[in-house]
């Protein structure tokens, strides 16, 4: 029996999909699978991260998470962070991928294509608003 996967509509879920993919989060032996890390974090002292052989000195280097589903929390953790700053795609992008370090406007095209997501509103507003459930 196969597994049906139906792409999210929720647009943080959106965002962290499309992040985790332009980084090579799905595809076998790149350094976010190598290291359990989809959005491809540089270390800050997440939760359940890593930098080993790092002292502490200069640019810190991508993270380690100790399992996938703990890197997958990190790139949410991180998201979620951005778009309560009020952040939209494009600043979330240039700062995620910053153009010293990545073609950012690829990279930021590439995320608008593959979610439909606005790219100069801010993400809290592309957010369905909470209703009740019972």
């Amino acid at each position: 029996m196969s597994v049906q996967i139906v792409k999210p509509t929720d647009p943080v879920i959106l965002l962290c999909c499309a992040i985790a993919t332009q980084e090579g989060w799905f595809s076998p032996g790149t350094i976010p699978v190598v290291r359990n890390n989809p959005g491809d974090l540089r270390f800050a002292k997440q939760l359940n991260a890593s930098a080993p052989g790092w002292n502490g000195q200069g640019v810190a280097p991508i993270a380690t998470f100790t399992t996938p589903e703990t890197g997958i929390t990190g790139i949410f953790r991180d998201v979620w962070a951005k778009v309560a700053q009020g952040l939209t795609v494009a600043q979330i992008i240039s700062v995620w991928a910053p153009p010293n370090e990545n073609d950012t406007s690829t990279y930021l095209q590439n995320v608008l294509d593959w979610t439909g997501l606005k790219s100069d509103m801010p993400m809290l507003q592309q957010i369905a608003a909470l209703v009740k459930l019972n």
